[in-house]
């Protein structure tokens, strides 16, 4: 009964075109409260002097990642966000970065998370929004799941499409709450109804989907299911395309969410990208031999000089871009023939903007110098009849 009124009510709503979930401020304000969320109970912990330097490290890390989620969510409900992110991450990447940002919240609240299954060759298109959803669907389990319980998170894959089942341990979900449970009731107290309802809106405007799961024991259910496959895109054409082939590009970024795009956006133009995300992967890669690098301050920030220098010792030739939100421009002491600047948020035609400049310079010193080099020689040159 619950599975066919499932399939009746999502092709209702199919035929029924609703708006676009991320303009509803209401489901906006509460995602942005998850993050916030997250944020506070990260910054608790720092605060608590108990992390190491490496710890300290990852968790401002998640703090900034999260303070740009909720930044973007906002945005993106005030009609003020440029295109929507529509990257692919690995499906273990998604589930591993949500479980890592809840696990405060769930120490707290003194429940284990489980994560049951590994999906190593699944990609979820659409990323950020399944992020989303997921953090909903935990969020609730945590509200839900008594002191010493377990939350399972059990992803599985097949040839099209992923499924996420949360599963907690606690009362599970109340027979007169099953048939309005996505449209806003809620029987916690203190709840507001709203996370189960934006996060299926979000996840049908996906091509996915939220279910209670009927029928299973010691707690409530939920799967998200999510496209795998990326949709056709329109096709490039052939110059724009390669415009970047065989350009070797380093990206120092710290956001997944920016590293993926550009990962994406510059492969697809025939680039081939190595990411890294703290300055000492940065030291790792130094030494290999780079056209260009997009570096973001934030991994170098304790050492922005020394860190340019590692790369242009391994890649004197590489032009460095910085990719940055200031507004005040190159950092001091850089010479702007060697280095340049993008002001975040940028578009990624900026960024092929710079690279194709950079690469055109090195063209042009490579052909300019043997003519200079030749012409000084024969000007050095003893002659033979003296």
């Amino acid at each position: 009964m619950q599975g066919d009124g499932g399939r009746s009510d999502q092709k209702a709503w199919r035929g029924a075109s609703p708006p676009d979930p991320h303009r509803d401020v209401t489901g906006a304000l509460h995602d942005v409260s998850n993050a916030l969320t997250v944020i506070l109970g990260w910054m608790a912990e720092v605060r608590a002097g108990r992390s190491s330097p490496e710890q300290m490290d990852r968790a401002l890390a998640i703090v900034e990642h999260q303070a740009r989620s909720a930044r973007d969510l906002a945005r993106r409900a005030i009609g003020a966000h440029g295109a929507l992110d529509t990257y692919e991450e690995s499906l273990d990447a998604i589930v591993d970065d949500a479980v890592e940002a809840l696990s405060v919240e769930a120490h707290r609240a003194g429940i284990a998370f489980v994560v049951s299954a590994r999906c190593p060759m699944a990609r979820v298109f659409l990323a950020t929004d399944a992020s989303q959803v997921l953090t909903n669907v935990l969020l609730n389990a945590l509200a839900w799941g008594p002191r010493g319980s377990r939350i399972t998170v059990e992803p599985s894959s097949d040839i099209s499409s992923i499924a996420i089942v949360v599963q907690d341990e606690g009362p599970g979900v109340a027979p007169n709450q099953v048939s309005r449970l996505f449209e806003g009731a809620t029987g916690r107290q203190g709840g507001a109804g709203i996370g189960l309802k934006h996060a299926r809106a979000v996840a049908r405007s996906a091509g996915g989907d939220l279910e209670l799961v009927p029928g299973r024991p010691g707690g409530a259910a939920f799967c998200i299911r999510w496209p795998r496959a990326k949709p056709p895109a329109a096709p490039l054409s052939a110059p724009r395309a390669a415009v970047l082939a065989n350009t070797r590009v380093l990206v120092v970024e710290d956001d997944v969410n920016v590293s993926a795009l550009l990962e994406s956006a510059l492969g697809a133009r025939g680039a081939h990208v190595v990411v890294v995300r703290t300055a000492a992967e940065l030291m790792a890669h130094a030494d290999e031999d780079h056209d260009a690098a997009l570096v973001d301050l934030s991994p170098i920030a304790q050492d922005v000089h020394g860190a340019v220098a590692a790369l242009q010792r391994g890649s004197p030739d590489a032009v460095v871009v910085f990719i940055s939100g200031s507004s005040s421009g190159l950092p001091d002491g850089f010479d702007p023939a060697r280095v340049r600047w993008v002001r975040k948020p940028f578009e990624v035609s900026e960024i092929v903007d710079a690279l194709l400049g950079a690469r055109t310079e090195r063209i042009s010193g490579e052909i300019e110098a043997p003519n200079d080099s030749s012409d000084s020689a024969a000007g050095s040159a003893p002659d033979p009849t003296a």
